[in-house]
């Protein structure tokens, strides 16, 4: 059976609702296992066929150390870690080895943000690929009405049917094919 790790970061939960959603795509076709990134292995064996990697825009990019500290300090919140998440997953991963990979984020909707700036997913996409994952299909973005949440009406719908989109990018890709 082919197997699927969906690795997340979410700070208010609505990453971890996205990825969850993007599994149920996959997971039509493949075993899929999602993970918290403060709780991802370093390394995975030859049992992971395809790597799906995401989480929300701070500041134009994948969170830090001090943006997710500014985040909780302005929402009043308290996150289970301030020091580590995806970005910092991703620096400690091992070589991919060319295993299929793709990416997502969450970014704010609101008509005064900066969409055409990069984001999230472009700098998952290039430490994907600097540890030699191949990235078979474009990055998805997910729509969140405000910083805390929630999503955007219909976003889990349409990150399921991207899941089944990845799915089918991975079939494609095994065949010699890329959507990327």
């Amino acid at each position: 059976m082919t197997n699927a790790l969906v690795v997340y970061e979410s700070l208010f939960g609505d990453a971890h609702t996205i990825a969850n959603a993007i599994a149920a795509g996959l997971s039509t076709t493949m075993s899929v296992t999602v993970v918290d990134a403060r709780e991802a292995p370093d390394e995975f064996g030859p049992d992971v066929d395809l790597l799906v990697v995401g989480g929300p825009n701070h500041q134009f990019g994948m969170p830090r150390p001090r943006t997710r500290g500014q985040a909780e300090r302005q929402m009043e919140a308290k996150f289970p870690s301030t020091h580590d998440g995806l970005r910092e997953w991703l620096h400690r991963l091992h070589q991919g080895g060319g295993v299929p990979a793709a990416a997502f984020d969450l970014r704010l909707t609101h008509p005064g943000f900066l969409h055409h700036l990069d984001h999230a997913s472009g700098q998952e996409e290039e430490l994907l690929r600097d540890h030699g994952f191949d990235v078979i299909a474009p990055a998805e973005h997910f729509a969140v009405v405000d910083t805390a949440g929630p999503l955007q009406d219909g976003e889990v719908d349409r990150a399921k049917a991207w899941g089944a989109t990845l799915a089918t990018a991975f079939a494609s890709n095994r065949q010699g094919v890329s959507l990327a």
